[in-house]
């Protein structure tokens, strides 16, 4: 699948991936440290990106949320 056609979440769960890689890769105990600080931070723009684009998905008519409370 290309890139552009990938929504936020999954573009970002990539590039936690990518980096991952790259600690793999690392000289050195610090700078892969770095690595896994960063691909821990792509890792949660990928959890937000997800819940909000879960938030932004239509609901089926019968699913609908209310805050309404009939108590009779």
């Amino acid at each position: 699948m290309d890139p552009e056609n990938l929504n936020a979440s999954d573009r970002y769960r990539r590039q936690a991936e990518v980096v991952m890689r790259l600690a793999a890769k690392a000289g050195s105990q610090t700078e892969k440290d770095v690595y896994l600080q960063i691909a821990e931070g792509w890792r949660k723009l990928a959890l937000e990106a997800l819940r909000n684009e879960r938030q932004d998905m239509p609901r089926a008519a019968g699913e609908q949320r209310s805050f309404r409370h009939d108590r009779d």
